[in-house]
């Protein structure tokens, strides 16, 4: 060293360790066991100097002697190193490059699949909310007979019912209010009924001595209040949301009945005409009581043949009729003997039990589908 700006530099000749450091602190005891295998042989006699091979031919590496890997090798071996005092397990065998690539590769594939799944999950999910939104998560009850609902969810759908027009009209909660809107004209059967006793709620009521269906549009009636009125104008004067008829004794005598039923047919499509909106109602003939008035031709024999005709007439017109014959008579067939004074006319417990029985046989349009 000729100057002080040298006098830190150290140099050795790279052939020989320092003489000051010992080959033990460098490589201490026990150390050797993380040496590569294939660590080549060192030799520290080694004088420095470099050689060469011809690496071309392995031949003549073989002749020339070991290499100098080889010889560092097995100088190193001889060695003895400390073991450090954190110990990490080797791998049995190292760690290779082909698994090194298929860990990958199964990393790679299994983010694949998991992403895959993802999505798969977010495009069903909105399909299946879809479908179950179309076909809604509600239940569908189609009988009446279904105790209490679930749940608010629940939408009862009503099985259609259809009218049957060819049955009586059948049994109902009692309706006073239902006569309100109602029109009804009959024979004078209708005077107990209505005016005698005061029973009954109608907007219109007309009776007639000889009433029938040949002339009961012209035909001079009294109303509730006992001024002659025709039928006709009342028809024309007012509109009615039900039409009651009862017609058919005073033509009991007729030699045709075929008559009465065309003659009804036309009265019946000239009150539709002038009251198309309103339901019509026919009622069946009451009986007579046979054992307290018999007549020739106003018995029940007769009245049965006139409320058949009444009642195919209604079917097929579809218009609604009142079994008021069943409503009135006993076991028998006979007008009950309670409600008749000489067995035609009705008396007054017959006026209230015949008013009971129209006002517990009504139709509400509204329960069915036709």
């Amino acid at each position: 060293m000729e100057n002080d700006n040298n006098k830190n530099i150290f140099t050795f000749d790279p052939g020989e360790p320092p003489e000051e450091v010992a080959l033990d602190d460098i490589f201490p005891e026990g150390t050797d066991e993380f040496l590569p295998e294939n660590a080549p042989d060192f030799d520290p006699d080694d004088d420095g100097e470099y050689y060469e091979y011809e690496t071309d031919s392995p031949e003549d590496d073989e002749e020339e002697g070991p290499s100098f890997f080889e010889r560092l090798k097995a100088r190193l071996s001889s060695v003895k190193f400390k073991k450090p005092e954190i110990n990490i397990p080797k791998p049995e065998g190292g760690i290779k490059l082909p698994q090194i690539r298929m860990t990958m590769k199964t990393k790679y594939l299994i983010r694949r699949i998991v992403a895959l799944a993802v999505l798969l999950v977010l495009i069903l999910f909105p399909v299946i909310k879809l479908i179950q939104g179309g076909r809604g998560s509600k239940k569908i009850v189609t009988s009446k007979n279904v105790g209490p609902l679930p749940s608010e969810e629940v939408v009862v759908h009503k099985v259609p019912v259809y009218y049957d027009y060819g049955k009586p009209v059948p049994e109902s909660d009692e309706n006073n209010a239902h006569f309100t809107d109602a029109l009804i004209a009959g024979d004078t059967r209708l005077i107990q009924l209505l005016s005698t006793f005061g029973i009954g709620s109608f907007q219109t009521e007309l009776y007639g001595t000889a009433i029938n269906v040949s002339n009961a549009l012209s035909y001079d009636s009294v109303d509730g209040d006992g001024n002659a009125r025709t039928l006709g104008d009342a028809l024309n004067s007012a509109t009615y949301g039900k039409i009651y008829l009862l017609l058919g004794v005073n033509e009991l005598g007729w030699s045709y009945p075929d008559v009465f039923e065309s003659d009804y047919r036309d009265l019946l499509a000239e009150i539709k005409r002038m009251q198309p909106a309103a339901k019509i109602y026919l009622l069946l003939l009451v009986p007579v009581n046979e054992t307290e008035y018999q007549n020739d031709y106003v018995n029940n024999t007769r009245i049965k043949e006139y409320n058949d005709m009444i009642r195919k007439i209604a079917t097929e017109n579809q218009f609604y009729f009142v079994d008021c014959y069943t409503g009135m008579s006993d076991a028998s067939g006979n007008l009950d003997s309670s409600y008749t004074s000489n067995g035609f006319y009705i008396n007054e417990d017959g006026a209230r039990a015949w008013w009971k029985y129209l006002a517990t046989h009504t139709v509400n349009p509204e329960e069915f589908a036709n």
